[in-house]
């Protein structure tokens, strides 16, 4: 392999460069370095040749990556790329992959170089093996009958009436029938599904007609009795007066392939449900809302008759059923089961990985619980819902049939556990926030209020409050006067004092308060908060002062800044990992379309990650902003376009984009329908409303109109929509999305189509 390996090594340093091929010559790799001037030179050095791998380091990406995936699309050619470069976090390493890059390579780990070009050209090679693979070619009698040996597809010929005339060995290692038995006894149509025969029958039509019949599906019944789907291309071979008599079949095994194409949207739909629980957690307040729906949804997806919360109460022996789906009447909120060694759940709370039953009857690790019995219980599976410090409990799905859970069904089980999770702890710190906050009132409220009345310069009255504060009796305070009771009066404190007092005497303030600090009996210093106003007392112009101890209140208040604080950054942290969540999820599925070879599932992978970075942005600019009650609407739309045109490859210089956004308060819910419309809107006119070299603009509108409603207009001046769209009833999963969300709102969709297409959206 490494003699016709044919590497392209674009670079913007020769010293980098030089590095590189030298450990790439080690292994007897034709390289050839380029320094890139221009985009027409990138071009150039592109079609030179038909190159094996592509290798650029990461300046030379910055520069050209773009242009060069966008060549490569181009002229359709599949040309693994790689890039080389320094240590970069894995944000940049998800969107340089995300981009459309093969892999990343850093620097100081160059031994992984050699390994991923082997890697990617065995990958093109195997795909290039399938791709040219036609059964309409013309072979030589002596490569037919080769092909037919060590072709993994079934290939087989008939005769015109059907009977099998030769298979070959992968056809009778699929289906499980000898040679000798096919060619006997069978014929096709005794091996075909009843409800695909007239398929069959109008396939061998057209090729006795002599047309070449490609990519039809039926099933065929295997010596087993089961049946498996084929794909197959049907064509006619003729004799040497051109007469037709043979039919050519060629098939492919489609059984795996739909179990992992159900596999895989299985998945996608999931991880879209986790998601979507995730975000209700966020706007629902009460946790047992959240366990009833957390239940309901396993219930549904897991397709399992019981599902079920258990929390662990207070004396450790006992668990209750706090939330469930299928028990008995009366069961939820009451029923309780053991915790101990011995039992399903005490067993769950000593393992750190999921607990798997697929059998309860021979289970040997513990017995079975009443209430798993009385229900007739055999296979289930429980996880531990994690706590602030300690388990909270027991998240369960159970069946009364035999059934072994998939590793998918167990992943989706924790990823709700881990939801829950993190909502027990955000319920359990909002609680003690509250506590906290209820405490420090209290102490406040119910701190003495401590009352004197200074006249003639000296204290003429003092009250069992002002005792308790400073710690002297009542009779020691009466013989204070002004200087006395200045020398208790902190000297920071003292001259603002002392100013107050005599306007209030001159009359020229009504009252006075100020928090200053006064010397206790013991020496210690108290924080006061004094309220001073001028009175007539027993005939006499008075200085009347109310004063409270706030020493514990400053101290409390200290703290409940920093519980308020920590508030903060809890919610920023929830936001946080929302969006962390959504951008793993995203990156799942990047990682999935490498096993996808189907441009339609393609597409709507790379339409779930869009609608995933509309949610992943919202809870990005919520966690980088002061205010979490608002969100910047201009950045997060201007963020979400530009991924929309990175996304799609958009060339900036063909497609302008204008944005009229006005500074507008929305919610997190409004901002992220908003955002989900606009990402169906904008996807569509990169999509489809512009051909390849087309130059034309998209300008998305939001403003506030004259009757204090909102209005969102994008606009594109492509090709316009097809006369038949419609929104309302529309088969896409876009525009039935833009339609769904613009109802939840009370929103009104209007559609112009004059030279170009406006989408109008009012709410």
């Amino acid at each position: 392999m490494s003699e016709k390996c044919e590497i392209l090594f674009i670079s913007d340093s020769k010293d980098v460069a030089s590095s590189i091929i030298q450990k790439l010559e080690v292994y007897n790799f034709k390289v050839q370095l380029e320094f890139i001037e221009n985009h027409i030179n990138l071009y150039s050095v592109l079609s030179k040749k038909a190159w094996d791998i592509l290798l650029s380091d990461y300046d030379a990406w910055t520069l050209y990556g773009i242009e060069i995936l966008r060549i490569i699309k181009e002229k359709k050619i599949l040309l693994p790329y790689i890039v080389i470069g320094k240590e970069i976090d894995e944000k940049a390493m998800i969107s340089l992959i995300e981009t459309g890059v093969n892999d990343y390579i850093n620097e100081d780990n160059l031994n992984r170089l050699i390994p991923t070009i082997k890697r990617e050209i065995k990958n093109t090679n195997s795909y290039n093996k399938q791709k040219d693979f036609n059964c309409s070619q013309c072979l030589p009698e002596e490569k037919f009958q080769t092909l037919l040996k060590t072709s993994k597809f079934m290939i087989y010929t008939l005769d015109l009436n059907t009977n099998f005339l030769d298979v070959n060995n992968a056809f009778t290692d699929f289906l499980g029938y000898n040679k000798e038995e096919t060619l006997d006894s069978l014929s096709i149509y005794k091996l075909i599904h009843p409800n695909d025969k007239m398929i069959l029958t109008d396939g061998i039509k057209k090729v006795l007609e002599g047309t070449f019949v490609k990519n039809i599906e039926y099933q065929f019944k295997k010596k087993n009795g089961n049946y498996i789907q084929l794909s197959s291309n049907l064509a006619p071979i003729f004799d040497e007066q051109n007469k037709i008599v043979r039919i050519l079949c060629v098939s492919q095994d489609l059984t795996k392939s739909i179990k992992i194409q159900q596999f895989i949207e299985n998945h996608i739909h999931r991880q879209a449900l986790i998601a979507k629980f995730g975000l209700e957690t966020i706007t629902e307040k009460k946790i047992d809302n959240l366990f009833k729906k957390a239940t309901s949804l396993l219930a549904e997806i897991l397709d399992v008759e019981f599902t079920k919360v258990l929390e662990i109460l207070p004396d450790k022996k006992f668990l209750k059923l706090r939330a469930g789906v299928g028990w008995h009447k009366g069961l939820v909120g009451n029923a309780t089961v053991e915790n101990n060694i011995n039992s399903q759940a005490g067993f769950t709370l000593l393992k750190t990985t999921p607990v798997i039953v697929e059998n309860l009857k021979t289970e040997t690790r513990f017995y079975a619980p009443k209430l798993l019995a009385d229900h007739d219980v055999i296979s289930g599976m429980s996880v531990i819902i994690q706590g602030t410090n300690t388990p909270f409990g027991i998240l369960g799905a159970h069946t009364k049939e035999h059934r072994i859970f998939s590793k998918d069904d167990i992943n989706f089980l924790q990823s709700i556990a881990n939801v829950l999770a993190g909502v027990i702890v955000r319920d359990s710190t909002e609680r003690e926030l509250r506590e906290s906050e209820e405490k420090y009132r209290m102490l406040i409220e119910q701190s003495l209020l401590g009352t004197l009345i200074i006249a003639d310069g000296r204290i003429i009255f003092a009250n069992k409050g002002i005792s308790s504060i400073l710690g002297f009796s009542i009779n020691e305070l009466l013989f204070w006067n002004l200087n006395t009771i200045t020398q208790h009066i902190h000297p920071e404190d003292l001259q603002t004092t002392i100013e107050k007092y005599n306007q209030i005497l001159n009359e020229d303030i009504s009252s006075f308060q100020s928090d200053i600090r006064m010397k206790h009996k013991n020496g210690n210093y108290l924080y006061i908060r004094q309220f001073l106003q001028k009175i007539q007392f027993q005939g006499v112009s008075a200085i009347h002062i109310n004063i409270i101890d706030i020493s514990e209140q400053k101290k409390n208040e200290s703290l409940l800044e920093s519980s308020l604080a920590e508030k903060e950054i809890l919610l920023k942290e929830i936001h946080h990992r929302v969006k962390n969540n959504l951008q793993i999820i995203s990156s799942l599925l990047v990682l999935q379309e490498q096993y996808v070879k189907d441009e339609r599932i393609l597409h709507i992978f790379k339409d779930f990650q869009n609608r995933i970075k509309v949610m992943a942005l919202i809870h990005q600019a919520l966690y980088n902003s002061e205010n979490l009650n608002k969100i910047c609407l201009s950045k997060y739309i201007k963020n979400l376009v530009n991924n929309l045109f990175k996304a799609y490859l958009a060339n900036s210089k063909h497609i302008k984009l204008q944005l009229n956004i006005e500074d507008i308060d929305f919610s997190l819910d409004k901002a992220i329908a908003c955002g989900l419309i606009i990402n169906e809107l904008v996807s569509n006119s990169l999509k489809h409303a512009f051909s390849k070299n087309d130059k034309g603009k998209i300008i998305v509108t939001l403003k506030k109109t004259i009757y204090n409603r909102i209005l969102l207009d994008v606009y594109d001046n492509g090709i316009g929509f097809p006369k038949d769209v419609d929104y309302n009833n529309s088969d896409t999963m876009g525009l039935k999305l833009i339609s769904t969300i613009t109802k939840q709102m009370d929103g009104k969709i209007f559609i112009e189509k004059n030279k170009g297409t406006h989408v109008i959206i009012t709410w």
